[in-house]
């Protein structure tokens, strides 16, 4: 089995097991009908899909563990010019691709033009782990091209790249999933990780709370750099998505395609 279909296993299996868990525990009840909203999701997962498995055919390079094949070749990259032993190399560079995820991320929403791309994931009115998959094809570009970058840069390893980009699409299936942590699980796992907890308030109508909480693996890079939101010691009820669009159909797929190159109604 190619490192690919591994990949692909693991993202399945953990879809359909967040999938599951959150029919039998839904932790929000769900404002639109799921087979709407599965099905665009399914229908941008696919698209996207597709992006990186372009650029790879164009030229490896273009994509992250290309890119790391690249610098290690050419000496080039952080971890290839000052060289840590075996395993310290892959730890390192799978905590500064992270590092790296969370800047994109912070970027998305700080920049106008890559906000437009990046709005399509959070016009969503629900969330639930096809969430994950609700991300325009032209995001996907950027974001495959960036981390491309970050790998050489970096000069990961081949084989962190692989495993950071396998725990990037679990972390965020399991971050977008409709479920809660017991509350003391949630007090152990939540200084370290990132939770469905603390990724819905991410969503949160309010812009205080969407430009909040960024990490996608790790969530010290939220309480380090000043952009944590704690969750009340009494929690309410919060609408999910964005302002402008809370009264409006945000599932077509045309429409979703279209968004980032026309303003909301």
């Amino acid at each position: 089995m190619t490192i690919g279909l591994i990949r692909l296993a693991i993202f399945a299996a953990m879809l359909a097991v967040l999938a599951l868990l959150e029919h039998c525990f839904p932790h929000r009840a769900w404002r639109t009908r799921q087979r709407e909203r599965w099905a665009s999701h399914a229908g941008l997962g696919l698209l996207s899909a597709a992006v990186p498995a372009a650029l790879v055919r164009i030229t490896p390079a273009l994509a992250g563990a290309g890119a790391a094949a690249w610098a290690a070749s050419h000496g080039f990259g952080l971890l290839n010019i000052v060289p840590l032993p075996g395993v310290w190399a892959i730890a390192a560079a799978i905590l500064l691709l992270d590092l790296a995820i969370y800047g994109q991320h912070r970027a998305m929403h700080r920049w106008p033009v890559l906000w437009r791309l990046h709005a399509v994931h959070h016009h969503d009115h629900d969330l639930d782990v096809t969430t994950a998959l609700r991300f325009h094809p032209a995001e996907i570009l950027v974001s495959t091209l960036y981390k491309a970058a970050a790998a050489a840069l970096i000069g990961a390893p081949v084989i962190a790249v692989i495993i950071h980009e396998t725990l990037l699409s679990s972390m965020a299936l399991f971050n977008h999933a409709n479920i809660a942590l017991p509350p003391r699980i949630e007090r152990w796992v939540q200084p370290m990780l990132v939770t469905p907890t603390m990724h819905v308030r991410h969503h949160a109508t309010v812009r205080a709370q969407h430009d909040s909480n960024y990490g996608n693996m790790l969530s010290i890079w939220d309480r380090l750099l000043g952009s944590y939101y704690p969750e009340p010691s009494v929690p309410k009820p919060f609408a999910i998505g964005l302002a402008d669009t809370q009264r409006q159909r945000v599932t077509g797929m045309g429409w979703l395609l279209a968004l980032p190159f026309h303003k909301p109604e």
